[in-house]
């Protein structure tokens, strides 16, 4: 088993809070990614599991053992640089073998048991006919598997990943990615991988925690994180393009909630204003672009709009709508739904699949969302 906890673990550099309180728990065997921007402190919590820096507060465990202030060495962790980080003047077989020759004595190996995990290793991950050569003389994906290589050979018990796709072109990439998680399944290495790859975490991922400013925003699989984000940060870090945002204003009314946004209103039965708490006025309501229709004619509960811009997209089109003033609204349709800049449209959005979120704290508000969801009716907007 390689099961590894973080228990509400800070990391300060001065006074900037690179990791703030940070928990999670990542399960035995898992492929687990943390995913945000730069410098949302996603590495530094990489290099804290790695040992590579000491947290100021909270623990890590691995296996149930605590490791916090434990050196690098006594963890069986291995990691992989976004840089590789191999040796220049050794060659590939030399480089893949380090690990092993440094820990001989300690690890009670011979010679040709190491030459023996080398190969294996080398032939796992298809690069057994380059074990002679120097880096120099790698590709960039060749020098990407050798430091996969090097980091499998002694067998750990977790593997680190930071961004270890990023030097790599937009083809190899993608054949990497499914490479990596082919690999990571066949083995049952418990992984960490770092990336601000949307893409790469969507596909590769059992888990995401998304983490923005040193904190965990939300962690939950790639379909719940993209379908139901808990947070507007969330919902506008994940989608090409992101989730649209539309700041609209909430009041009471006799039977619940009118939410009035820039273009049309919608009214929110059974739920009263007193029953949500930290709701005053303002909030904003989210709708991914994949979950609007366009249609040319007026009909009920549509949003009328003017095509902005058309982004055509082989087998889709993101359609740039204004609804009003200067709030456009993105939306991904086929590539035969043809329209035109300029031309007077009607958006239906799917309201079983609308967010609703508090305008100060970005938290998504739970109960209205819900109700708004179950109210679902084919009615028009007043």
């Amino acid at each position: 088993m390689a099961r590894v906890e973080l228990r509400d673990v800070v990391k300060r550099f001065g006074k900037t809070v690179a990791v703030d309180h940070v928990s999670l728990e990542i399960n035995d065997k898992e492929f687990f990614i943390l995913l945000g921007p730069s410098g949302c402190g996603k590495t530094t919590t990489l290099r804290l599991v790695a040992g590579l820096e000491y947290p100021d507060e909270g623990s890590i465990l691995i296996d149930g053992e605590d490791v916090t202030y434990s050196e690098p060495k006594d963890r069986n962790v291995a990691m992989v640089f976004q840089n590789y980080a191999l040796y220049p003047n050794m060659s590939v077989y030399d480089n893949i073998a380090f690990p092993l020759k440094i820990r001989k004595k300690q690890l009670g190996i011979t010679d040709d048991e190491i030459r023996k995990s080398v190969t294996e290793v080398a032939r796992l991950l298809r690069i057994e006919d380059l074990l002679n050569r120097k880096p120099s003389q790698l590709s960039g994906g060749q020098q990407q598997r050798v430091a996969l290589a090097r980091a499998l050979v002694r067998r750990p018990k977790i593997w680190l990943m930071d961004e270890p796709l990023s030097n790599l072109d937009a083809l190899l990439r993608i054949a990497m990615r499914a490479e990596l998680k082919r690999l990571q399944k066949e083995l049952g290495i418990t992984t960490i991988y770092v990336t601000h790859d949307q893409a790469e975490a969507m596909s590769m991922a059992d888990r995401i925690a998304v983490m923005n400013k040193g904190r965990v925003i939300q962690v939950g699989d790639p379909k719940e994180v993209f379908l139901e984000p808990r947070h507007v940060f969330v919902a506008t870090f994940l989608g090409s393009p992101p989730m649209n945002i539309i700041e609209c204003v909430i009041e009471a009314i006799d039977n619940g909630l009118l939410l009035s946004c820039p273009g049309f209103t919608k009214e929110i039965k059974g739920v009263s204003s007193d029953e949500v708490d930290g709701v005053k006025g303002k909030v904003y309501l989210g709708i991914r672009p994949e979950f609007i229709s366009i249609s040319k004619s007026p009909l009920p509960g549509t949003i009328k709009g003017v095509v902005y811009v058309v982004e055509p997209l082989g087998t889709e089109n993101i359609v740039s709508v204004n609804i009003i003033g200067d709030i456009i609204v993105k939306v991904k349709v086929g590539s035969d739904i043809n329209v035109n800049t300029g031309e007077t449209i009607y958006l239906y959005p799917d309201w079983k699949r609308i967010s609703i979120f508090d305008s100060d704290t970005g938290k998504l508000l739970t109960r209205i969302t819900k109700q708004l969801r179950e109210e679902y009716t084919e009615e028009a907007m007043v």
